[in-house]
Formats: structure tokens, C-alpha cells, sequence
């Protein structure tokens, strides 16, 4: 985000370049046009304010190669960004500053604003205070020597220059001013939006598989539990893990296990439906939310994707592995189950699946609705 105020600032600073460059071209022009100057002052003049629009050039052309460097090099070393953040105001400030005794015309002294904004920009309030200060003083300090009079000439030397041309030349920066922060609010809106973003994402999603972590499923698994009992649809959840998979880990290594675990999640993501909700529960467990969807369907639908994982290698070409998986298949009681309780059915399906011999899929039976029936009374 700071690489974007840079941007902004070297921007800053052409606007600033221009605006002065401009400035002093039309006060040049002024000078040789004008009645009222001293024939024998109009080469001093005009040598004083050339000699500044050339400076001033020279401050245009250095911050566009400045500038163009800084898009080729966009990855900086914050010593070198902080440096950077400081030289552009205090450039600008200085070439307003000559141009001011140059040309003895107080509208630049307004551009001193502009340099305190920009550093306000990049985070130095205390520089853009003491800017300020100083362009404030420097008034005072020619204000009582009769300025602009010590440069040779009388204050209404440059009357031919039309007022509104230069407010115009004055505004011009702070109207740049003006978008360049626009630019910077939106663009720090855009980052800060696009930063809480990701910074969700992450906090959501485990890092090795892709999937959401189990934080994230057990917010989604009360949110479909709610939605399930609310419009009384049918709702199943599967809990399934690797076979002897700290086998694998002991014989191939962790990173041949993580690569496992890595593929297996993308294989699951590619083959569940849209409206299913897939997780790594933990260590080598998965977990599936499979909204509307009853038990002997969710069934079917765990019994392809166990086949499916039973015929793939995994790892290759390194190092060729197949692996299985044991799955545990439960239903949601909409009438009496707890959240909680969901859980525990696929988890003792898992472990049953395990003890019967692996590389299955295990389902339970479901519990009958509860029926109240009226009390026995006299009739």
C-alpha cells in the first residue's frame, strides 16, 4: 500500500513541477513584455528566472526517471521507500523556495501547501508541520525588506499577468492535490477490503489441502443443522480418514504424506457437488456436509469417492502410492439430535468401518420418530 502512496507522491511532485515550470515561463514572458521594468533589469531578470526553469526542469526530468525506476523496482527495502518518502517534499520544497526569492511573487509560497500535504502523505506530519513553519517564516522574513522590490523591480512589474491565470497555476496543485488523495483512499479501501479478504480466507482454509479447517466446518456444520431443522429437509454428514496412513508417514516421510494430503484434498474438491461442504477435521480426517441429501444417498454418493481415491496414485512420477480410505455415514435427527450428536454417529460409523477391515463405507441405522400419542382418559 506505501509502493501506491509513493506513486501518488512522484505524481505530486510532476504536478507541482509543471505547475511552477508554467509559473515561471509566463513571468519570463512578463518580464520582456513589460513597460514597467528597467530596461537595464529586464537581463537580470530574465537570468534569474530562466536559471529557475531550468532548475526546475531538471526537478521534472529527475522525478520522471525517479519515478520510472521506482515501477521497474517495485519491491523495495523499507529503508530505501522511507528515504524515498522523505526526498520528494523536501525537493519540492526547496525548488518552491527558489522560485519564490527568484521571482518574488508570494501566490508560490501557496504551493508550500501542497508539499505539506504530500508529506502528510506519506506519514511525516512532523515534516509537513515544520514545512509550514518555514514557508511562513520565510514570508516574514521578506515581507519587511520591501519584496519583491530587492530583485529590481517594482510591484506592479508583472501586472500584465492576468489574475485568474495566476490562481489558476496556484490552484492547479491542490486540485492534483485533492485527487491524488481521492486515488490513495480508494486504492488503501480496495487493499484494506481485498487484505481482510485474505486474511479471512486464511483464517478459514487449511494451508496444505485447500479446504475450510475445522474451525470453519463447525460453523458451517450448525448452519446447515439450523437450516435443515428449520425447512426440514434431510441432512447427512460423512467423517472419513486415510488407511495406516502413519504408516505411509513412518515409511515415505511426512512430505510424501503431506503431498498425499495435499492431492487427496484436490481430488475431493473436484468430485462433490456444489452444494457440499468439505473439510480437513484434522491430522489425516476429513469431513463432508452433504445438505438434502439422506443417508443411503449420501451412501452412494461416499462409495464412488472412496472408489475413486482406491484407484488413484498419488505422488507420482517421484514416488508411485495408493492409498484408502475409511468412511462413516450418519443422518441428522431432525426431531431430537443435538449438533453434537451427528458427529459422534459418523465418528463410531468411521471406527466400525475400521475394525471391519478398512477401505469401506459404514452407515447406521437411523433412529425411529418419536410418536406421542394422546393420554388414556375416561371418555
Amino acid at each position: 500500500m506505501f509502493h501506491n502512496h509513493l506513486k501518488q507522491g512522484f505524481r505530486l511532485s510532476r504536478t507541482i513541477g509543471l505547475a511552477l515550470l508554467g509559473y515561471e515561463l509566463i513571468l519570463l514572458a512578463s518580464v520582456k513584455l513589460s513597460t514597467t521594468v528597467a530596461p537595464n533589469d529586464i537581463p537580470w531578470l530574465s537570468a534569474r528566472l530562466l536559471s529557475m526553469a531550468v532548475i526546475t526542469g531538471l526537478f521534472l526530468i529527475l522525478n520522471e526517471v525517479s519515478l520510472r525506476a521506482f515501477k521497474r523496482h517495485p519491491r523495495l527495502d523499507e529503508i530505501t521507500l522511507e528515504k524515498l518518502s522523505l526526498l520528494l517534499p523536501l525537493g519540492g520544497g526547496v525548488l518552491i523556495a527558489l522560485s519564490y526569492l527568484a521571482s518574488g511573487q508570494l501566490g508560490i509560497l501557496l504551493l508550500g501547501g501542497v508539499i505539506s500535504l504530500q508529506s502528510q502523505l506519506f506519514g511525516h506530519n512532523g515534516i509537513a508541520r515544520t514545512f509550514m513553519l518555514l514557508f511562513g517564516l520565510l514570508y516574514l522574513i521578506t515581507l519587511p525588506l520591501g519584496y519583491p522590490l530587492i530583485l529590481g523591480f517594482k510591484p506592479d512589474a508583472l501586472t500584465m499577468i492576468p489574475t485568474n491565470i495566476k490562481l489558476f497555476m496556484m490552484l492547479l496543485p491542490l486540485m492534483a492535490t485533492i485527487s491524488h488523495f481521492g486515488n490513495i483512499i480508494a486504492s488503501t479501501q480496495r487493499n484494506t477490503s481485498s487484505r481482510v479478504s485474505r486474511l479471512q480466507s486464511l483464517a478459514a482454509t487449511d494451508g496444505l489441502t485447500g479446504l475450510i479447517n475445522r474451525r470453519q466446518f463447525n460453523q458451517q456444520l450448525d448452519a446447515e443443522i439450523a437450516r435443515a431443522k428449520r425447512y426440514r429437509k434431510p441432512l447427512s454428514l460423512a467423517l472419513f480418514d486415510i488407511d495406516d496412513f502413519k504408516k505411509i508417514n513412518d515409511f515415505y516421510g511426512h512430505t510424501t504424506g503431506d503431498r498425499i494430503l495435499k492431492e487427496l484434498g484436490a481430488l475431493i474438491t473436484q468430485n462433490v457437488r456444489e452444494s457440499d461442504v468439505a473439510a480437513r477435521y484434522g491430522g489425516e480426517e476429513f469431513a463432508l456436509i452433504l445438505p438434502e441429501t439422506g443417508q443411503i444417498d449420501a451412501y452412494e454418493l461416499l462409495e464412488r469417492l472412496r472408489a475413486m481415491i482406491e484407484r488413484t496414485v498419488y505422488c507420482l512420477p517421484d514416488n508411485p502410492i495408493t492409498a484408502t480410505i475409511s468412511v462413516g455415514v450418519a443422518q441428522l435427527d431432525l426431531d431430537e439430535a443435538k449438533g453434537y450428536e451427528i458427529i459422534e454417529k459418523a465418528d463410531t460409523n468411521l471406527y466400525a468401518a475400521k475394525r471391519q477391515g478398512k477401505n469401506q463405507v459404514v452407515y447406521g441405522t437411523l433412529t425411529p420418530p418419536k410418536v406421542n400419542y394422546p393420554p388414556f382418559g375416561p371418555e
